[in-house]
């Protein structure tokens, strides 16, 4: 069961501002910088909460909190309280004023509570829940908090990413804005402030998977609720990742979880007795653990390709928009709140199915068909931050293009479906006819191009969407160079490369619903890993694809309303599923599945072309450094 959160209804963010008792209280502004040397240490004010296991008090357990670390990732976390504070016999605890000091007002806090006794007469060592408080300098904007498994579950798997061991949560110094925007992801699926899902923060129409989240609490609430040995033994059993290390406590058991969704998910799933504390849960056990939040609003109509800038926005190129013209860009924030009401457009956007983001933050769309320009064969439209439509242009061969990607040194790919061929733009986009001249480049080699992407050596590789046998073309960056190679597939529809230092060029074939690898061999040529592309894993009839900091590639299924993960080129099997057979999101409002993207904070996007929508899997990937300009890196 999902939350329909209706139109209408306040919207709250913890996140920098708080309603309490129908006070609006100050301190609402932008987003949280994780700068620790930004501003003098203050007091912190005083906080009260509550640790629940389940719906019981637990006495006697250890509160810390914490200060999230920026010198790498699941690292350098702070603890502010020496001594730590200690729940009573009502579970209660007071972290008084004077009793931390905050590193700035803007670190990023979380609470930790280890231990106590749930209410069976002795202790239980395995408890170790947590819970989100954000910026440290809105703490006093909080009236109270709770800790409890469903804190403890949204703030896993949306900080997954960023968790390490002994619940140090913590990120490189390059991501301060990533694990930001994780926080902020948390506050959409729990509200802190009574430890029950939705988060008063999540936009109007969001769909949050309620019935999943409290189903997860209610298998951590199996150990909790006792007084540890048999009932914690069966959760970490069932929570062991394949070839891993068993779990000992109950924050561990969920990271385990949240970062191998599809393991053990029928054990698990039984766990969850129906006298659980949470509910109404799942009546039936789930494809996989993946928590998947569906956002509309901001324009969205038939949203194809979707790409990530600096901030973690995330912008989606619509096909056809809810006025005429027939076509949009939509934006929404990291946490999916609409930045347009109803799409950007200023008249030359039409039938826009591309979509990238360059080093300047400026935001390329294709457009199929034009009026008035090109005679009718479309264009390149650049926007800028704003959304605003600033320069269009459709010169070098551009002839109804369908896909664009751009490279750190600001260049701009079009792959041109009308005429076979593509055009490259300089960062300015105004020479094209100098560069790639009035037809376009690969003519005679490119044959209905339907995707592009661009890898370390600057070469661009493009998806021969109606090549008689699937051969995939790379292009130089002068044009002089023309590479076809066969992906033993038919019909690729999308293409990635992996990671720099990696070398690999990864194929979604639509028409053979496979996955084809090819390791670069040199300057544009490569070879193919293996003459059977890769199937399994949910992959029917695939679209977008993108690899994620790991090198894990991540597919959108356009035939299953799924998404797929398969191990990456270092991995022990490179190609093999990390997803179930039926896919990830089976339960996840996936429809016509069209475009994929990956943000730095670990989120899976992934556009709904057949139900006006996007998705976000929470915290699901290894975050990549946005806006996507070349082959993914970490941040």
């Amino acid at each position: 069961m999902a939350v329909h959160r209706p139109a209408g209804q306040t919207a709250i963010r913890k996140f920098g501002c708080l309603l309490a008792a129908a006070i609006l209280l100050a301190g609402c502004g932008g987003s949280v910088s994780l700068d620790h040397g930004s501003s003098s240490p203050q007091a912190g004010a005083e906080l009260k909460g509550s640790l629940l296991g389940g719906q019981f008090p637990v006495t006697g357990s250890e509160v810390q909190l914490y200060a999230a670390g920026s010198s790498g990732y699941g690292s350098g976390a702070k603890a502010l309280l020496t001594p730590a504070v200690t729940t009573d016999q009502n579970g209660q605890f007071v972290i008084p004023f004077g009793a931390y000091t905050c590193p700035t007002g803007s670190a990023l806090t979380y609470l930790v509570a280890t231990g106590g006794d749930p209410g069976l007469g002795s202790d239980n060592p395995a408890i170790v829940l947590m819970a989100t408080l954000g910026a440290c300098g809105n703490i006093g904007n909080l009236p109270s908090v709770v800790i409890n498994e469903v804190t403890t579950v949204a703030s896993v798997w949306a900080l997954a990413p960023f968790l390490g061991s002994g619940a140090r949560v913590g990120t490189s110094s390059a991501n301060l804005q990533g694990l930001t925007n994780a926080f902020a992801n948390v506050d959409n699926v729990v509200e802190v402030t009574n430890g029950r899902s939705p988060g008063n923060s999540a936009p109007t129409g969001a769909l949050i998977p309620v019935a999943k989240i409290y189903t997860l609490a209610n298998v951590l609430a199996s150990c909790i609720n006792s007084t540890g040995s048999t009932a914690c033994n069966k959760l970490f059993n069932a929570a062991t990742p394949p070839s891993g290390v068993s779990p000992t406590d109950t924050l561990s058991a969920a990271v385990d979880i949240a970062r191998n969704p599809s393991n053990n998910v029928a054990a698990l799933f039984a766990l969850a007795t129906p006298q659980s504390p949470f509910g109404p849960g799942l009546s039936a056990a789930p494809s996989d653990w993946t928590i998947a939040v569906t956002f509309n609003g901001g324009g969205l109509n038939y949203p194809a390709s979707i790409a990530v800038d600096a901030s973690g926005k995330v912008w989606a190129a619509n096909y056809c928009g809810s006025n005429n013209p027939c076509s949009s860009v939509t934006e929404l924030s990291s946490a999916g709140q609409p930045l347009s009401s109803k799409g950007f457009t200023d008249g030359s956007l039409w039938e826009s199915y591309g979509l990238a983001i360059d080093v300047h933050g400026n935001v390329w769309v294709t457009n199929q068909q034009t009026s008035g320009v090109n005679s009718g064969h479309g264009s390149l439209s650049m926007l800028n931050t704003s959304g605003s439509v600033v320069s269009t242009f459709y010169g070098g061969g551009i002839d109804f293009p369908v896909a664009v990607a751009t490279y750190a040194d600001g260049s701009i790919w079009s792959a041109n479906q009308g005429n076979s061929t593509v055009s490259k733009l300089l960062s300015n986009g105004s020479t094209v006819s100098t560069v790639s001249g009035s037809s376009g480049w690969g003519a005679g080699h490119v044959f209905g191009p339907a995707a592009v992407a661009v890898d370390a050596n600057h070469y661009a590789w493009f998806a021969n969407g109606e090549a008689s046998s699937g051969e995939v073309t790379s292009i130089s960056q002068d044009g002089g160079t023309v590479h076809v190679i066969g992906s033993g597939g038919e019909g690729p529809s999308g293409i990635a490369t992996d990671r720099i230092g990696q070398g690999h060029v990864w194929v979604a074939n639509y028409t053979t619903s496979s996955i084809s690898e090819l390791e670069l061999t040199g300057t544009g040529a490569a070879t193919l890993i293996s003459t059977t592309p890769y199937a399994g894993g949910g992959i029917n009839h695939p679209n977008g694809i993108a690899v994620d900091g790991s090198g894990n590639v991540w597919v959108a299924n356009w035939g299953g309303a799924t998404l797929t993960e398969l191990q990456g080129a270092t991995g022990a099997h490179p190609g093999q599923p990390l997803s179930p057979s039926s896919g990830f999101g089976t339960d996840a409002n996936l429809r016509e599945p069209y475009g994929i993207a990956l943000d730095s904070s670990g989120n899976v996007w992934v556009s709904n072309f057949g139900s006006n929508s996007v998705t976000q899997f929470l915290g699901a990937a290894t975050p990549v450094k946005t806006p996507l300009v070349g082959p993914p890196q970490v941040p």
